[in-house]
Formats: C-alpha cells, structure tokens, sequence
C-alpha cells in the first residue's frame, strides 16, 4: 500500500497522473460544493444572482484570453522540451497582452455588457477583471507543466486555486463579513495566491536558451491560428448560456440557473483532465494515440453512467435541502444541463485525439455547428422556457458536436469506430499499466 501510494502521489507514469487528477478532482468538487452552498445560503438566489453577474465577464476573459495558444503551449513543449524556457515565456507574455487588451475593452463596455444588472453589479464587475489576468497566467501555467509531463505540478497548479479560495471564503465568514463583494474578492485572492506559489518555480525550472524566443514565438502562433476558432466556439459556447440569461432572466432565476450549471459541472470531475490525454497522445503515433483515445471513452462512459443514474434518483433532495426551497425550479434544469455534461465530455476526449494527430482545423468546424444549434435553439426555447431552454440549446448543440466528432474518426481520420464498454482485457491493460 505505502509503494501504491508513493507511486500515487509522484505520478511520473500516465496511469498514477490520471487517478490523482481525478482525486483532486473529486477532492475540488466537494470543496466547491462546499463554497456554493455557503454562498447560495448566506447571499441567497438574488445575491447568488449578482455574484455570478459580476465574475461571469472575468472568467470569460480569462479564458479567451489563451484561446489557441493554452493547446499549442503543451503541443509544443512536447515536441521540443529544449525549448520549453522561450515556448512558455512567449505563451506567457502572449496571455498576458491579450487579456490586457479584452480587459480594457470590457471595462468601457461593461454597462452594455451587464445590461439590466449594470447598476447592482457594475463596479464588482470592473474591480473583476484583474482575474483575467491571473486565470490566463493559470492556465498557461498547467499546459506548461502537462507538457513537460510533471503531472503531479500540473495537478496541484489546477487544485490550488480552488483549495485557496475555500480558505480565504471561510475566513471571511468566519468574520461575518460575508457578502456579494467579499465573496468577489475570495475567488480573486484564491487564485492569485496560487499563481504566485506556482509561477516563480516554474520559470526557475525551466530549460533552454532565450535566443529561442523568435522560433517559438512564430512555433505557437502557427498552431494556435489553427486551434483558435475551436477554441473560441468552444469558449462561446460555454458561456453562451450564463450571458445571454444575463439579460434574459431576473436575478432569483439566474442564480438558480448558475447553481444548477456549477452541480451539473461536477460530474466530470470522475475523469482526468483532457490536457493529460493531450500530453500523452502527442508522444505517440496515431495508432497509439487511437488507443488510447478510445480506453479513455470505454473509462469515461463507465465512470460517468453510473454517477447520472444516481443524481437523477437523488437531485430533487439534495437541491433543495442543500441550497433550501428556493432553489426547487434549478432540478429541471440540472437534469437537461448534466446530460449535457456527460456527451460534453465524451466529445473532449474525441477533439484531443485530432489536436494529438495535427488536425485541430476539425475542432473548430465541430464547434463552430456546435455554436451555431446551441444559439439557435436558445433564441427560440429561451423566451418562453426560461433556464430550461437555455439548457435545452446546450444539450443540442452538444449532441451534434459529439455525433460530428464520432463520425469524423471513421470519415476523416480513417479509424475504426472505438468500443463504448470496458472489457477483461481494457482492466488486465490498465493494472499492468500501474503496476
């Protein structure tokens, strides 16, 4: 057990990274779990409602702001480890500008961009937007590392921000000064004091020569313009739900919607992250990355099946005796959104497989429809069905992303369609793989 549990927590081989990531985060979900609760209960639906306003553009930003250029970090470091030193310097000052320019960009727009919920949320949402800066420097920060294959960094560079900013919530209400804006100013702190006891051993670890820097520079750029459309639809339609409701819904429904989003985003949590299938598949022929793409579904499917079937037997009881009675109207919606959760993820494993093989231009043609029926059906359920619509877009847009990216393994990349359930032989692979 003490060997088992050595091997666990060096995660130097792709097996023990791949149990610990989940570990993490699982041990990440009950921590947000736990933070949701305290602040849907203390904040209630409208304060929730205000919270969710007020952060959503920061976190956006933050996301866009590595759009193309997060996969093509951990690609390329992993073609040239020598390099890492220049590759991950121009990831970072890359990041860094671009989140700038939205950020300054967003500052002036932001009456517009909150419309009716300018007034309660306006200048939380300003004071925001340096979490752009620290979510980009984040997410650089993990591909960098998953790149180099220390997974057990790129793990903890991921669990930190949420550890941190659990503690730094409790802190704050422990001293009773829990409100909308304390609790802005926690998820901020939490994830700046990561990045600043992540970043400084990063870049002292890191190898190579800074006369580097122009090859990398042009390197990263010739990836990330083929990955930046998937990415920016991918990011679009992550958040085209959360924006859209911002203007469509009142406050009470719109944080009922978010608390249902956040729970319905738990169920990945019993799957690695999809950058360690990344790093893994980009040092392998396409034969072995196929393989490994599809234990990785056959792993996926068996691991999130069971966990639907359970949240749909105890959704209604644990939404209401957790958050309270306010929050009855967020099951309908939790059930469409964590259906589309699942196929969500079954589709990511799929796009790592063409970015591992070079073919990230797919990606972005799967997304770009994925966009496309997603707004189509929110504008049309959206008016009449609320949040339920909302969700509803999100699971169709998702379904013909995930039929898309299945059917483009057979007709593009020229591979048999993958086995969906474990067998004898994927377990016996698997434990000879740890041991």
């Amino acid at each position: 057990m003490s060997r088992f549990l050595l091997k666990l927590v060096a995660a130097d081989r792709l097996g023990y990274a791949a149990l610990q990531a989940v570990l993490m985060q699982v041990a990440a979900v009950l921590i947000n779990f736990l933070t949701g609760v305290i602040t849907a209960r203390v904040l209630g639906a409208e304060g929730r409602g205000v919270y969710a306003a007020a952060t959503a553009w920061a976190m956006l930003l933050g996301s866009a702001s590595t759009v193309g250029l997060a996969d093509a970090v951990l690609i390329r470091i992993r073609q040239r480890p020598e390099a890492s030193r220049a590759i991950a310097l121009c990831g970072l000052v890359a990041a860094l500008a671009v989140a700038t320019a939205l950020s300054l960009l967003a500052f002036a727009s932001m009456p517009l961009l909150l419309g009716r919920r300018a007034e309660a949320s306006l200048d939380l949402a300003r004071a925001s937007l340096v979490l752009a800066h620290v979510g980009a420097v984040g997410v650089i920060v993990r591909q960098v590392y998953a790149g180099q294959g220390r997974y057990l960094a790129a793990n903890l560079s991921a669990f930190l921000p949420t550890a941190l900013h659990a503690a730094v919530l409790l802190g704050v209400l422990a001293m009773g000064r829990l409100e909308v804006a304390t609790a802005v100013a926690s998820v901020l702190a939490g994830s700046a004091l990561a990045v600043g006891l992540v970043l400084p051993s990063l870049l002292r670890q890191l190898q190579g020569p800074l006369s580097e820097l122009r090859r990398a520079a042009r390197d990263l750029m010739d990836f990330a313009r083929r990955a930046v459309f998937a990415d920016l639809f991918a990011l679009c339609a992550t958040w085209t739900d959360r924006l859209l409701l911002i203007f469509l819904l009142g406050p009470a429904q719109l944080g009922a919607y978010v608390v249902a989003a956040s729970l319905a985003q738990r169920i990945t949590a019993f799957t690695p992250r999809t950058s360690l299938l990344l790093s893994a598949m980009s040092g392998e022929g396409p034969a072995e990355a196929a393989q490994l793409h599809h234990l990785a579904l056959r792993v996926t499917i068996a691991s999130c099946l069971p966990v639907l079937a359970v949240l749909f037997l105890v959704d209604t009881l644990l939404i209401t005796s957790v958050y309270g009675a306010e929050f009855a109207s967020a099951v309908l919606v939790f059930r469409i959104l964590v259906v589309d959760r699942v196929l969500a993820r079954f589709a990511a494993i799929a796009s790592q497989l063409y970015l591992a093989l070079g073919r990230p231009g797919l990606n972005s043609c799967f997304r770009g429809a994925e966009l496309g029926v997603m707004v189509a059906v929110m504008i049309i359920l959206t008016p009449d069905h609320g949040a339920a619509g909302a969700a509803c877009g999100l699971l169709a847009g998702t379904g013909v992303r995930l039929a898309l990216a299945w059917g483009g393994l057979v007709t593009q990349l020229r591979l048999p369609f993958p086995r969906l359930w474990l067998t004898r032989q994927d377990l016996a692979g698997m434990k000879a793989a740890l041991e």
